[in-house]
């Protein structure tokens, strides 16, 4: 029987800090490879494409999205088991990521990030040819 260990990662400096109205949740994501590049899955409960903001900017892809507030300022909230606030999440890339071909589309809640490789950090078979 084998046991894998986990190894600790050094804490990440914040580079910049702002202040949000209500609560921020981060969302949970999956990551797969291909061998062409990278997809990230993010969960996005409540958010639509016109309420995400993503920006790659040195090498740091950041995912932002605004949830909606209650239909009315009317309405008395009577009892909540969903919060409303916003997502933020922060990834950084690889320098095999080609930053200009990155691209996003939303489904039902969940935003799918491509992240393809550049033609250099691609795997590829070399043939053997007869002299």
């Amino acid at each position: 029987m084998t046991t894998d260990t986990l190894e600790a990662r050094d804490k990440q400096p914040v580079e910049a800090e702002w202040t949000r109205p209500g609560p921020v949740f981060r969302p949970d994501v999956d990551v797969l490879e291909r061998p062409d590049g990278y997809v990230i899955f993010a969960d996005l409960p409540g958010a639509d494409e016109t309420s995400v903001d993503i920006k790659l900017e040195q090498g740091v892809l950041t995912l932002d999205a605004q949830l909606p507030t209650f239909p009315s300022e009317s309405w008395t909230q009577v009892h909540a088991e969903y919060r409303s606030g916003s997502y933020h999440r922060e990834f950084r890339l690889s320098k095999d990521i080609d930053a200009a071909a990155v691209s996003a589309k939303m489904r039902d809640g969940v935003l799918e990030l491509h992240l393809p490789k550049s033609s250099a950090a691609r795997k590829r078979s070399i043939t053997v040819q007869a002299a």
